[in-house]
Parts: structure tokens; sequence; C-alpha cells
């Protein structure tokens, strides 16, 4: 069994970058690789990083040669964040693919070709705080599953769309009458369970697999993979736990040097990364501190 660290980023989260890649190394041995998929115009910036045990991949790599990137344009700062085109589909030039879209696409392409067993899927503002191996990820040739039951409500309306899409993608053969949530910063996938996936999108819609996730206005890969490994998977590719193994700060505020400290204390014991989202506005000292609390450990 194999464990490879798999990172999709951009030049703005760069900083955020750098600690996490920095936290993977701690916490990992030699043999395990951090891969980071940017976009090609961003390749040379986290190739500086260097050190040996990071992998960079642009997104040219992983797209067929009908899917046109456009993030050049998409980083017009005066274009509302959600209305970025970053790439074309000349072969289904509507919808365009917005950024979110795509960088979910080259992930989940990224992982498709992966001969590993198990991949660790973590976003740039995550930082790894406690030692990986692989065997934290499986039973057997299982690989651990995110699953929280009961995770969706009424009122979280996109989350809904993001199903509604993978049933509509997937077509399983039974609803989940549990309504579970897949989401999580730092996550678990097994590589042939991926492949499996894919496939089952390309039978149900007739086309190759990005170009129908490339046609939907909503669409989450957690919640995609998610469903086929729940509903469609071989039996004994995959378990589930609802334990999140990240300890996240999801309020939309600024962390105060405090609020950091506390956050930081109140980490339970089988949590093994901290995550404060980006777009929280939480100042670079504070991130600075929380980085430097964490690689002391």
């Amino acid at each position: 069994m194999s464990l490879v660290v798999v990172t999709p980023s951009h030049a703005p989260d760069f900083a955020g970058f750098k600690d996490l890649h920095a936290s993977v190394v701690r916490n990992t041995d030699a043999t395990t690789r951090h891969i980071v998929v940017v976009p090609d115009e961003d390749v040379r910036l986290f190739s500086s990083v260097g050190g040996g045990r990071l992998v960079v991949r642009g997104y040219h790599s992983l797209l067929p040669r009908e899917v046109r990137s456009t993030t050049r344009l998409a980083r017009l700062p005066r274009l509302p964040r959600g209305f970025r085109i970053a790439a074309v589909n000349i072969r289904r030039p509507w919808p365009p693919l917005r950024g979110w879209i795509l960088q979910q696409i080259v992930k989940m392409a990224l992982v498709r070709e992966l001969d590993d067993d198990v991949a660790l899927l973590i976003d740039s503002d995550v930082l790894v705080a406690r030692p990986l191996t692989e065997s934290l990820f499986r039973r057997d040739t299982a690989v651990r599953l995110y699953r929280l039951p009961n995770g969706l409500n009424p009122e979280m309306t996109r989350h809904l769309a993001w199903r509604r899409t993978a049933h509509e993608l997937l077509r399983p053969p039974s609803d989940d009458p549990q309504s579970a949530d897949y989401i999580t910063p730092f996550a678990t996938w097994s590589p042939e369970v991926v492949r499996q996936c894919l496939s089952r999108v390309e039978e149900q819609s007739g086309m190759r697999w990005h170009g129908a996730v490339g046609s939907r206005l909503e669409f989450s890969e957690f919640i995609l993979y998610g469903t086929f490994a729940t509903t469609l998977a071989e039996v004994g590719r995959t378990y589930a736990s609802e334990l999140n193994l990240c300890h996240s700060y999801w309020t939309p505020e600024p962390l105060t040097r405090s609020a950091a400290e506390a956050f930081l204390a109140s980490m339970p014991a089988h949590a093994l990364a901290v995550h404060v989202q980006s777009n929280s506005g939480t100042d670079e000292q504070v991130r600075r501190f929380i980085a430097d609390a964490v690689g002391e450990g």
C-alpha cells in the first residue's frame, strides 16, 4: 500500500501552500510524494518550493485537447468570483468552465491516473499537525471515506444541488436515505474507485466524463465520489467514518490571536490537521502564529 498527498492550488494561495507543504514533509516519510496541481502560468512559482518531495502538475497536462484554459482572463480583477471563466470545451462551449469546476476536474483527472493505493486530498489552507501513514486511512484494501450521515438539511440548498447533480451523473440504483455529507478539506480517496466512478459517469452520460461534469453549473467532486462509493462501488473498496480528521474554522470572520489560541487548544485528539478557511480574512500574522504553533507540535 502507498500514500500520496494531492493539493489543488493557485498563485493567490501560494503562501499558505508553502506552509502546508512544509507540514506534509514534517509529518510523512521520505517515500510520500506531495503533488500540487495548478494553472499552467503558476507552475514556475510552485516549482520554486523545491525540496525533492513536491511534484508540480499544470492543468494542461491533465486536460484533454478540447478543453482550452482561459485562466489568465479568469483573473481579471473586476469580474465577480463566481463568474470567472477558467476554460472552454471547444466541443461543448456552453456552459464555459468556471475556475471552481475546472479545479475539481483536474483534481479528479490527477487522482484517476495515480498508481498509489490511497490519495489524501488536502486543501491549501490546511496544515498537517500529526504524523501521517497510509495505515491510518485503510482497512486491508478498503480506503477510508469521510461520510457524515444526516449531514445535509433542507437549508443547504447548494449542497442539495450538488447531490442532485451526482445522482443525475451516476444514476445509482438507490437513494441515500441518510442525506450524507462527504465534504471535508482533508479527505481520502481510492484512485481505483475514482476510475470506476468516472467510468460510470461516461456510461450513463454517453460522453467523456470531463464533458459531462463540465456541462454542470453545480457540482461537488466529494459528493460525486461519496455517492458512488456508497451506492455503486465494489464491496471492500471503501469504508465509511463520520469522524472528521481536520479541525476546521469555517466562520467567515477573522481569527484574533486569542481566538486562534483557543481554536488550537480545542483541537480534538483524533484530528490530524487544522484548517482556517482562506476567506475568513484572518490576518497574516495570526496565520503565521498558527503555522508556527502547528510546526512546534
